[in-house]
């Protein structure tokens, strides 16, 4: 992972893509809301993972529930992708993160095509296709039309990164699934994916490379296309608060087991859904972090924030997204900016 590209220089490409950006905010999934509620661990989990919420005993977890976009306006109702970022307050006073989003993969698999990326996606003035270039010329290249842009959107990045998609295999996957994502009727009516892969160690030494996915117990189901117009723009944050009124949301936690020659090291590829899955445990989201006393917005969450009985893979990305999650909560005065990396030293911000 010897790359000359630091992570300063990545938030500052990625900061490029946010022009509208409102400081003291986070730069990525800007909007949110917080819930507290607990963690328990399956009975298979502590065989194949010994870290301590894997022990089948309730573990506490503060939750941010958020929107994908930079935006200074918050807009639930438009298509986005979604982030579920879980906090395990561990017994011993010790705290770990898992951050998972709505795509199943990640755009880039090195410092230095993540400011290819970046760069292709800073906002550009974009006008609507006329109706004889989407009815007429698109169908006669047999090209797809892109979506429509929302109303009141003037700028974006997404055809300049569709462009750069073209001529670059291993971002398409991520923008493919980012184009086609669709807005949910809540936060727990969706799948979420932690993307990288993690090395868990059991119990007898046993290390094996995992991904981890949390799916809703209720199921996913996205809003009708009859019903978006009518939706507000926090109605997201409105549907969790009285969905919590009245029962408990639920996740569980999936993790799926490498097989030789997958590779362990490249978020922007998918494991083929052959490979074996098992349930780890139940996610339970209670009550709004608000009512119990707690800002999540100040708190930060760290993807390489782990525990032991899991560590981080040699994904370039992976360790590169620690070390600018902790610049940039440093960067906002956040709360709990430095994160736990055995394997790797800690960045500048985390001293």
């Amino acid at each position: 992972m010897g790359s000359e590209v630091s992570a300063e220089q990545m938030l500052d490409a990625f900061k490029a893509d946010a022009p509208h950006h409102v400081g003291g905010t986070r730069w990525a999934h800007t909007h949110g809301v917080g819930v507290v509620g607990h963690f328990v661990g399956s009975d298979v989990a502590p065989r194949y993972c010994r870290a301590a919420h894997f022990r089948g005993h309730a573990v506490p977890v503060t939750v941010r529930l958020s929107d994908g976009s930079s935006d200074p306006e918050r807009h639930d109702e438009r298509p986005d992708t979604r982030g579920l970022a879980v906090k395990f307050h561990d017994p011993g006073g010790t705290e770990h993160d898992l951050l998972s989003m709505t795509l199943p993969v990640f755009g880039a698999r090195t410092r230095e095509e993540f400011l290819a990326v970046s760069a292709a996606f800073v906002p550009r003035p974009v006008k609507e296709p006329s109706w004889f270039t989407r009815n007429i010329l698109d169908p006669l290249k047999l090209e797809q039309a892109p979506p429509p842009n929302p109303p009141g959107v003037t700028s974006s990045g997404g055809p300049g990164l569709a462009k750069y998609a073209g001529s670059h295999a291993f971002t398409r996957a991520f923008v493919l699934d980012a184009a086609s994502a669709q807005v949910p009727v809540s936060w727990a009516r969706t799948a979420y994916h932690a993307v990288h892969t993690f090395i868990v160690v059991a119990p007898d030494g046993v290390r094996r490379p995992v991904r981890f996915h949390w799916q809703p117990v209720d199921g996913v189901f996205p809003v009708p296309p009859a019903d978006l117009p009518k939706l507000a723009t926090d109605f997201l944050t409105t549907e969790m608060r009285e969905r919590l009124k009245h029962a408990a949301a639920r996740f569980t936690l999936r993790m799926t087991l490498g097989d030789p020659g997958d590779d362990v090291n490249d978020p922007t590829k998918a494991w083929p859904v052959s490979r074996r899955s098992l349930g780890m445990g139940v996610l339970y989201l209670e009550a709004m972090a608000a009512a119990r006393g707690v800002d999540v917005e100040r708190m930060s969450f760290n993807p390489m924030r782990l525990p032991p009985g899991i560590e981080p893979s040699d994904d370039e990305i992976l360790h590169a997204r620690g070390e600018i999650y902790a610049l940039a909560c440093e960067g906002r005065s956040g709360v709990g900016c430095p994160f736990h990396a055995s394997s790797q030293t800690p960045s500048k911000a985390s001293k």
